[in-house]
């Protein structure tokens, strides 16, 4: 997460360069710790950032609704090329969510899920500090909804995210490897754990699914 320093940097050099940002704010409504951070889109003040959202994890994903905010010059321009590509969505899709804003429900909505997150958060970590002791590291994160956990130093050489993440869906839980969100031959290897749709009470066993598999990988 970039520093207000560093996205004051990022904008200048957009506006220095001609460039464009595209701000994919996929999670920044869920921050457990502080205030929210302003989304570069806010700090523009040249009209380089095009910011997009989506209310799939909003909301739900049948919803099937995005959005995206764009500078003015690329307005006509976007109008044009998403005629000819884009998908309709729903009118009435629309319109029931123009009214769910409107009364403040959605407000409501996003309180409410920030503390029920916030804690299946620190359920997480609660349940994985004894289990995953000298095998992963993980820490709190102050928002979104999964947490980076990384082979300890002494497993790291032989860690294989990839077969980890294979296996743990054979068993009914579903985490990602993080060595695919890199690209080149340089990554990194961890695991992606997402806990927003998994109650407090199904975390241990869970967690206890995830260590038997990675001591199993280290025999």
């Amino acid at each position: 997460m970039l520093s207000l320093q560093r996205r004051l940097e990022l904008l200048s050099w957009a506006e220095r360069t001609g460039s464009w940002i595209a701000e994919d704010d996929f999670d920044g409504e869920y921050r457990y710790a502080g205030r929210p951070l302003a989304p570069l889109r806010a700090l523009d003040r040249s009209g380089r950032v095009a910011y997009l959202g989506s209310f799939s994890k909003l909301l739900f994903p049948a919803l099937r609704l995005s959005f995206v905010v764009l500078p003015a010059s690329l307005a006509a321009a976007a109008q044009c090329l998403m005629t000819g590509t884009a998908t309709r969505a729903s009118v009435l899709g629309q319109g029931a969510l123009a009214r769910f804003i409107a009364d403040g429900h959605l407000a409501a909505h996003l309180r409410r899920t920030r503390l029920l997150y916030a804690r299946r958060q620190q359920a997480l970590i609660a349940a994985a500090d004894r289990p995953f002791k000298g095998l992963l590291d993980i820490t709190p994160d102050p928002g979104g909804m999964h947490l980076i956990a990384r082979p300890s130093a002494a497993i790291a050489a032989t860690f294989d995210d990839h077969a980890i993440a294979a296996a743990c869906a054979a068993r009914g839980v579903s985490i990602s490897p993080l060595s695919a969100c890199y690209s080149g031959r340089t990554k990194k290897h961890g695991l992606i754990l997402g806990y927003a749709g998994t109650p407090e009470e199904d975390m241990p066993a869970a967690v206890a699914t995830l260590r038997g598999i990675v001591r199993a990988g280290l025999s």
